[in-house]
């Protein structure tokens, strides 16, 4: 493992042809707008509590977790050495207010074995899936390494001491599985905002991508696309955003009776 320094603290990572890591090696960050993006919606409250679902090696809970340390965060890795690399990473940044557990969520509890990616030639880690459709159409999400045994949750039952204040989903299609699970958690908290990938680049996606957005409309959010990243917004939330355009990019302003 190396060390480096980043934009988003200090990162431990693997040598070898994986994506994140050789972005953060030549450039020193990676999905940089990600985390401003998370960081603007997550508001700066007295108290609450940030989950990051496929949280990877951590460059978004670290900078969030080092920007609000009177947030609670939970980081969740279902991938084992991936896990051990974010723990190491949020020791490495000192940070006290991170939870990290290696489970798996979803719509309901259970336990699989499953392979994982083979992490010394594996050229991207973290487009690895635990979705068997998502296997079937994308060789990147396949995996060639050796099997571990997983276990899923459901958010509905996990508890939080302060109020939910943003959501942060990178689960490789299985977006609607985890909402799915999270449906009286989001009412409990009056539909914080969720920020969370969903591809467009392929068409063998779209009938998911589609039913995704309709199950998270459903619950009363508006969903603003930039890029591959979706913003989903409800006006329950006491977090008043307003949404920007500029030629058709979407911004977000937070007014400051909000937070």
């Amino acid at each position: 493992m190396n060390i480096l320094n980043t934009r988003h603290g200090q990162i431990m990572v693997r040598p070898g042809p994986d994506l994140i890591s050789n972005y953060l090696v030549q450039t020193g960050q990676y999905e940089w707008e990600v985390v401003e993006i998370c960081r603007l919606l997550a508001g700066n409250f007295e108290n609450g509590t940030i989950i990051d679902i496929g949280a990877n090696m951590g460059t978004v809970t670290i900078p969030l977790a080092k920007a609000l340390p009177q947030y609670d965060f939970l980081a969740y890795e279902p991938q084992k050495q991936v896990y051990y690399q974010l723990c190491g990473n949020v020791a490495l940044n000192d940070l006290y207010n991170v939870d990290v557990r290696n489970k798996a969520l979803g719509k309901d509890y259970k336990n699989f074995w499953i392979d994982m990616p083979d992490y010394k030639t594996n050229g991207n880690i973290g487009a690895w899936s635990m979705s068997e459709f998502v296997r079937e159409n994308s060789a990147e999400a396949r995996a060639g390494g050796k099997q571990q045994y997983v276990q899923q949750d459901v958010l509905n039952d996990i508890p939080c001491q302060t109020p939910l204040r943003l959501i942060k989903m990178d689960v490789e299609g299985m977006e609607l599985e985890v909402l799915k699970g999270a449906n009286y958690m989001l009412q409990e908290h009056k539909y914080p905002p969720l920020v969370y990938e969903c591809w467009s680049q392929f068409d063998w996606y779209k009938p998911v991508a589609d039913e995704l957005d309709q199950f998270v409309r459903g619950m009363g959010y508006e969903t603003h696309k930039i890029g591959n990243t979706i913003v989903a917004l409800n006006e329950e939330n006491p977090l008043k955003v307003k949404v920007t355009r500029d030629n058709g990019a979407v911004g977000f302003e937070v007014e400051r009776n909000g937070v």
